[in-house]
């Protein structure tokens, strides 16, 4: 009798166990979907999303998977990925397409922190990565953490080896020690192009040494006319640490205003910092103008406001109707938690002027709270605009610090209704 008890006792805990673990595998948003689980059946972790839509529809979905348990710097990690063609519904099994060597010391020892945009006029897809063995904190000039470029030439089925492009990006800043583009979302111009292809941005975490001798973190942003062979420093002339829009930024991400200016938008405690790149006169000269003054978001009068967590996010600028008048608008959406923890990660939303001009203290004021979309421990954050016209929404969230989750949001759902 005893024993038939104990069974029983065993067979119900065991029968909790599997309920708790099924529903802490279960994302928090309605219609999300797992597409990397960690610990995988290998035991390894995942980490950083990134995002993008092809010309064809195409959705590809990035990750690190990290065999080293680590940031990229500290040992073997490859970059994987998953497609769907048919708005998120279903994604193909998951492909390796980079892979790291996991040899100590090598350039290609891990691959990580992916940053990806597909070409809106070709079958072209740029993906940028941190790359070798060296944490990007430790890097020097001698020996830096790296970076690494790749292509699909076919909208994501198939993958070029990486290039090692780290002296030329550490050329364009001669100041700077290491380096870390933002991870997620390369993004690519609707205004500027030159020749074939539409100017791509990013923008880089560095470590720059002022004139006065100190190292300061810096973020600067650089584009590329040519879909990714080379690249050049927007809007600064010494990269001395002085000309740096945003001094103290972490990692940062872009997007551009309707009339062609950029904004940068950074990580920091408390909301983000936010700097915009004015043009002169974008129609006769895509590189001259000039950096405004950085500010601080929760600094600013209705401006995004969250706990004391330090997280990278996404900026996005997107169509959307208003419901009450059916006015059609521009909306600028930023992702990033909400709690003092990294957790609850959300979107905040602001209708942004079509031809208006901005300074950054009038880009920060007046955001709104839009959708909650983790109810638990979540982080990194990104997004792309899906053939269907919902947003692609990629996003880190418990258990195991963390899965990679995909949502497909509309914009009604993102503003609680006020637009579509």
């Amino acid at each position: 009798m005893k024993r038939r008890l104990l069974l029983s006792l065993c067979n119900m805990i065991v029968l909790c166990m599997s309920v708790t673990d099924a529903a802490a595998q279960t994302p928090t948003c309605d219609s999300a979907q797992y597409l990397f689980v960690t610990p995988d059946a290998y035991n390894v972790p995942y980490r950083i999303p990134a995002i993008t839509t092809t010309r064809k529809g195409t959705i590809i979905a990035v990750a690190d998977r990290r065999y080293c348990g680590a940031d990229i710097g500290y040992g073997r990690i490859d970059i994987v990925a998953r497609t769907s063609r048919d708005n998120g519904r279903t994604w193909s099994p998951d492909t390796v397409i980079q892979r790291g060597s996991g040899i100590q010391g090598a350039h290609d020892c891990g691959y990580g922190d992916a940053a990806i945009v597909a070409d809106r006029t070709s079958n072209r897809v740029l993906v940028m990565s941190v790359t070798g063995n060296v944490a990007y904190i430790n890097g020097t000039r001698e020996n830096p953490n790296r970076i690494a470029r790749w292509y699909s030439p076919d909208g994501g089925r198939s993958w070029t080896h990486a290039d090692d492009v780290t002296d030329a990006f550490y050329a364009m800043l001669p100041n700077t020690r290491t380096m870390f583009i933002g991870s997620g979302r390369l993004m690519q111009s609707r205004l500027v192009r030159k020749g074939k292809y539409f100017r791509v941005y990013c923008s880089v975490l560095t470590r720059t040494a002022m004139p006065d001798g100190r190292d300061v973190a810096a973020n600067y942003v650089i584009y590329t006319d040519d879909f990714g062979d080379t690249w050049a420093v927007l809007g600064a002339a010494d990269c001395d640490g002085n000309d740096s829009p945003c001094i103290g930024g972490d990692e940062p991400k872009v997007e551009e205003l309707p009339n062609g200016d950029v904004v940068l938008s950074s990580r920091k405690h408390y909301g983000r910092y936010f700097n915009i790149f004015h043009f002169n006169d974008l129609r006769h000269n895509s590189e001259d103008g000039w950096w405004d003054t950085c500010v601080a978001s929760h600094e600013i009068d209705e401006g995004i406001s969250v706990g004391a967590n330090s997280c990278n996010g996404e900026i996005y600028l997107v169509d959307a109707t208003e419901n009450a008048t059916g006015r059609k608008v521009k909306l600028m959406l930023q992702s990033l938690p909400s709690d003092d923890a990294r957790a609850h990660v959300g979107i905040w939303y602001k209708e942004i002027k079509a031809n208006g001009w901005y300074s950054p203290a009038a880009f920060a004021h007046k955001w709104k709270r839009g959708l909650v979309v983790s109810q638990v421990g979540s982080a990194y954050s990104t997004m792309t605009i899906q053939r269907d016209g919902r947003i692609g929404f990629f996003y880190e969230e418990e258990p195991q610090w963390y899965s990679m989750v995909y949502v497909p949001l509309t914009i009604s759902q993102i503003t609680n209704g006020e637009y579509k």
